[in-house]
């Protein structure tokens, strides 16, 4: 027994010193705890260790290491089991041997010695016999004494097969995961980590490389979901993934994001549904997820079962069909939706709704979303509450007040009534020096106008305001009362309205304030705001203080007479200004409330009277006020319906258009930045802090700077409107300033989805422009270079032009002057005989009722030069060069110098003068027609040009575009012609004809599954065509490419197209063309 230590070292001696050192130190420690034949069987066990192979050594110094640990916590046996085990993991690998004795200490105390086997398996399942996978394997020890506080061995199984399947792509990328892995069981409640490491198993065997992302990412996606869904939801995410490989992970992702966006009490219905979906298409269970938080933005929770049960019918027909459908590509289930809900969004009906309005107020009024109006940064910041800023009306981008549909448009429709009154009963045409029909003015109104500090004041609003020391108050009282009357002409001018109005009235009134918690002057607003709604409510009032409500009831009352003007709302604020001004805003307390009534209408004239009492003062009848501490004054809360008033702003808003318009009899006013400043501090209805953020001066400046470019913009629109349509190219353009660039307006059309056999909705975003202006000569130019073909070309079109159809002379009003008769005028002027006003002449529309759109392609390949794009283009074939280069260099010198002084004409300019021509033919036989061009890059950015639009007259300016033509990028011409479409249509003629000039087949970025798919694009330019033949149109298709027969046959089956063979041919028989289609 004694020599054992002598012995052992001398076993050991043939090994580094440090395995004698870690012996001799295990020794020590063992020496006191083993019995004499358990110490020698320790010792023999180590070296045999050792001795196994030529590293084995480090394994024994290990096992020599966690020793004492161990038997600390094992009996011998138990010990010699350990033991056993790690000498098996010596057969395989010693380093994993080595790395099994360095983590067992800390690895036991959350295992059984039972264990130990199944825990040293599942390491060696790691190891492949490389020297990857051994490090992975010793690294899955390492990692252990972390992990299994976290998971109970049986559970470790499913992260070492994970670990593995990742080894078997990556063992980088298997050791980073294993590494992260204790902090990502970590943040995960215990009975998720068996769910994720299970859907982590299917990630690393479909989407490998996406195995890291989802170790970062997972534990937080997973939080997304309810507590007791997320078992569930990893199972559903790996049955889908199964199914459809890579997308599986992305598809994980998104839909834990969707869920997050999801009350958690609807998480289990949710899963459900989506359930139902993965027998038949898994892409559809996971898209039918990410689309619920926008489709429940517009249906109820309870509608949701309804809307996936009608899809789920499309999917068992059409599995495209139905994975469009739950990803909110698909008209039909964009019906659908719309059928099951409640909500009415403005975008939808903003076109009934501005025709509703001009039909009220007799003008054509514009509707758009508040949205638009608080992005301007003018004053306006409630994107919720309709409005308007005197020339449009602005309403909140949905309703969804109530259950039905109906309802909610009713209640669009009381919005827009309430705001079109505004604009048709004059409550912006506020005039200080106009009387009232119903009340006596006070000596102090006819004074001149100016501030109280003798500034001129901007607006008629703005000095009927400075005469009030609380402007505020008068603002809420002046809003209420011009409300009252504007409320009460609606019900009578429009019967129709009532019961809506009422409705909402009646919600407006139930959702108000108590009226005991206010002080007595806010008690009394609210009230007369409450007697705004219903004149013959009850209203709630101290009963010692009936008297004082008595006279702002009849004032109100008075308002609703059918003479009332928005000067009479003005009288009677001064009157309950004075009136309620002198009432002590004080807290009540002990009062003794009671009902009261308005009462009966005074008839005679009501007197305003002067400033600070007089008769109508509350002192007049001495009622005991009551006393106490003043409190501040809040206006009381607005009323919906009503919307956000701001008369005062409205009104500097019109001055400012009308003056920079020169209409008017005053010179324009340049509004500084210290009048503004002074017209902000003081005004009630603007404040900067709510639009922007910074200091006073720099908010200041950057709202005069709004405001400036949106009366800059209102002008731009009315001089379009005036004139017809923008860049006229007048002569006078250098005087007029540096004008604003112009803003594409855009425009959504759907997409034919052919797989689906469905439209995907608002899919493509066209942004019409007009080109920008050129070189005018460039017209001309063209015309003289091909004289003979134009006048050619006139000759044949004069053929088309029926008799009546010629100039009809000598009209008091035309199209433009008449020369002759001009001409005559002139000389009969200057003889001082009596002479003809009718000098102008127009064209007879009757007999020939034709609208033309013309479509260029102006995608990138058509800077291809027309010499490479003929099959001839080399040298001739009489070119004989002897196989002498020099020759042929001479030759390709003279060809290049050649070309330098003319260069080679390309596809568009090609297409620039067949326009040229056309349109020159077209003013001769006056034909309504519009010339475009398109190209693009992406279903958002489908960019349309105006080189002459349909109701525009042809000009300078129309030829300086036609200048600017130009290859740009793709071709998405489904979009296009479907704006082709609408322009035709706008026209209201009764022969249409649209003709698309390309020279190739449509191409876009995402025009497709992917870069080289070819029928998603034909198919939708096929729908696209035959929407405009189902509408009554002509469509006719013309290409320079010689391939086109392949696809056009296709694309246009039945209906017109044709292959230019000869490119160069093609300004000749694009007339021709035109006089076939339309005889």
């Amino acid at each position: 027994m004694t020599d054992t230590p002598e012995r052992v070292r001398e076993a050991l001696a043939a090994f580094p010193p440090s395995l004698q050192q870690e012996f001799d130190g295990a020794h020590a420690a063992l020496s006191d705890v083993l019995s004499p034949p358990e110490l020698r069987a320790w010792a023999d066990d180590g070296v045999d260790i050792a001795r196994h192979s030529l590293r084995s050594w480090e394994a024994a110094s290990e096992y020599f290491r966690a020793s004492p640990g161990m038997l600390e916590q094992l009996t011998f046996g138990r010990f010699q089991e350990w033991t056993k085990t790690g000498h098996g993991l010596v057969e395989s690998s010693p380093a994993l041997a080595g790395a099994y004795f360095r983590a067992s200490p800390s690895a036991l105390k959350y295992l059984s010695v039972t264990q130990a086997p199944d825990w040293a398996e599942q390491g060696r399942s790691l190891y492949k016999g490389t020297w990857k996978s051994g490090s992975l394997a010793a690294q899955y020890f390492e990692v252990s004494p972390a992990v299994l506080p976290q998971l109970p061995l049986n559970q470790m199984r499913l992260l070492v097969e994970l670990i593995d399947s990742l080894a078997g792509h990556s063992y980088e990328l298997a050791s980073a995961c294993l590494n992260m892995s204790p902090g990502v069981l970590e943040q995960l409640d215990r009975p998720d980590r068996a769910p994720f490491l299970e859907f982590g198993s299917v990630v690393s065997s479909t989407a490998w490389v996406d195995a890291r992302v989802f170790f970062e990412r997972g534990p937080g996606l997973v939080r997304h979901v309810h507590p007791q869904q997320r078992a569930r939801f990893l199972a559903l995410s790996g049955r889908v993934a199964l199914g459809v490989g890579r997308l599986g992970h992305p598809y994980f992702m998104e839909a834990s994001q969707a869920l997050a966006e999801i009350d958690r009490d609807g998480h289990r219905e949710m899963l459900e549904l989506s359930e139902g979906l993965v027998p038949t298409s898994g892409i559809a269970a996971m898209e039918f997820i990410k689309s619920a938080p926008e489709v429940l933005r517009r249906l109820r929770p309870e509608d949701l079962p309804r809307w996936q049960a009608a899809g789920r019918e499309i999917l068992g027909s059409s599995p495209e069909g139905g994975e469009a459908f739950f990803r909110l590509e698909s008209s039909k289930g964009e019906d659908i939706i719309e059928a099951l809900s409640s909500r009415v969004e403005l975008e939808r009906v903003s076109e009934l709704i501005r025709m509703y309005c001009k039909a009220l107020t007799g003008t054509d009024v514009a509707v758009h979303s508040a949205e638009t109006l608080t992005e301007k940064g003018v004053g306006w910041v409630d994107e919720s509450s309709p409005t308007t800023e005197g020339t449009a009306i602005y309403l909140p981008p949905i309703v969804e007040q109530y259950l039905e549909k109906d309802e909610n448009f009713a209640v669009y429709k009381v919005f827009a009534t309430h705001q079109a009154a505004r604009l048709e009963f004059g409550s912006f045409a506020f005039d200080y020096a106009r009387p009232g029909h119903l009340f006596q003015r006070a000596a102090r109104d006819d004074a001149e106008p100016g501030a109280a500090d003798g500034a001129e004041a901007i607006t008629a609003m703005e000095h009927f305001f400075d005469g009030f020391e609380d402007r505020r108050l008068a603002h809420d009282i002046f809003t209420i009362v011009e409300d009252t009357r504007i409320d009460t002409m609606v019900k009578r001018e429009y019967a129709g309205i009532r019961r809506p109005m009422s409705r909402l009235q009646e919600a407006a009134l139930e959702r108000r304030r108590p009226l005991e918690e206010m002080p007595v002057r806010q008690a009394m607003i609210e009230n007369l705001l409450r007697a705004s709604l219903d004149e013959t409510m009850q209203l709630h009032w101290p009963q010692e203080l009936h008297e004082l409500m008595q006279r702002p009831l009849t004032i109100l009352r008075r308002i609703r007479d059918t003479g009332a003007t928005v000067e009479d709302s003005g009288a009677a604020t001064r009157v309950l200004y004075d009136w309620i001004r002198q009432v002590p805003n004080v807290e009540l307390e002990d009062a003794d409330w009671s009902e009261m009534t308005a009462p009966a209408d005074d008839e005679e004239m009501i007197d305003v009277g002067p400033q600070g009492g007089g008769e109508g003062a509350p002192e007049s009848y001495q009622p005991n006020l009551p006393h106490g501490e003043e409190q501040p004054y809040e206006s009381p809360d607005p009323i919906d319906f009503r919307g956000d008033f701001k008369p005062e702003l409205v009104q500097l808003l019109m001055k400012l258009k009308n003056q920079q318009m020169g209409e008017g009899d005053t010179p324009p006013v340049q509004l500084t930045k210290e009048q503004l400043q002074e017209l902000l501090e003081k005004s009630t209805e603007i404040n900067i802090t709510e639009m922007s953020e910074g200091d006073l001066d720099e908010s200041t400046g950057m709202f005069l700077d709004n405001l400036m470019k949106e009366v800059e913009q209102a002008l731009q629109q009315a001089a379009q409107q005036q004139q017809g349509k923008p860049g006229e190219g007048s002569d006078d353009d250098e005087d007029s300033g540096e004008p604003l660039p112009e803003v594409p307006e855009s425009f959504y059309y759907d997409e034919w989805d052919f797989r689906a056999s469905d439209y995907k909705p608002r899919w493509c975003r066209v942004q019409e422009m007009h080109l920008e202006h050129g070189d005018r000569e460039y017209y001309e130019r063209t015309l003289t270079e091909h004289a003979q073909l134009v006048a050619e070309t006139r000759r044949q079109f004069e053929q088309l032009k029926p008799e009546m159809f010629r100039k009809i002379k000598r009209l008091p009003d035309g199209d433009d002057y008449d020369l002759d008769a001009v001409i005559e005028w002139i000389v009969e002027r200057k003889a001082h005989a009596a002479s003809e006003t009718k000098l102008y002449y127009r064209r007879n529309k009757v007999e020939r009722d034709v609208a033309v759109a013309f479509l260029l392609d102006m995608s990138a390949s058509t800077d291809e030069e027309i010499t490479k794009h003929q099959p001839n283009s080399a040298p001739a074939s009489g070119d004989n060069f002897d196989d002498d280069p020099r020759k042929y260099l001479s030759w390709w010198a003279q060809k290049r110098a050649q070309e330098s002084r003319n260069p080679a004409k390309r596809i568009i300019d090609l297409e620039k003068e067949a326009a040229v021509l056309l349109m020159e033919a077209l003013e001769t036989i006056g034909d309504t027609y519009g010339v475009y061009g398109f190209s693009g890059y992406g279903r958002d950015n489908v960019e349309f040009y105006v080189i002459k639009d349909m109701d525009e007259q042809f000009s300078d300016g129309v030829k300086e575009r036609l200048d600017k033509v130009s290859p740009v990028r793709s071709t998405r011409m489904g979009p296009a012609i479907r704006h082709c479409i609408y322009k035709l249509r706008e026209t209201g003629a009764k022969v249409k004809i649209l003709v698309l000039l390309s020279d190739g087949r449509p191409q876009d970025h995402g025009y497709g599954r992917d870069r080289t798919e070819k029928e998603y694009a034909i198919h939708d330019t096929k729908m696209a065509l035959t929407e405009a033949r189902r509408e009554g149109m002509t469509p006719f298709c013309l290409t320079v490419d010689r391939a086109g027969h392949d696809y056009l046959k296709q694309m246009c089956e039945d209906m017109g197209y044709e292959v230019v063979g000869d490119i160069e041919s093609l300004p000749r028989r694009l007339p021709t063309l035109y006089r076939r289609l339309t005889q």
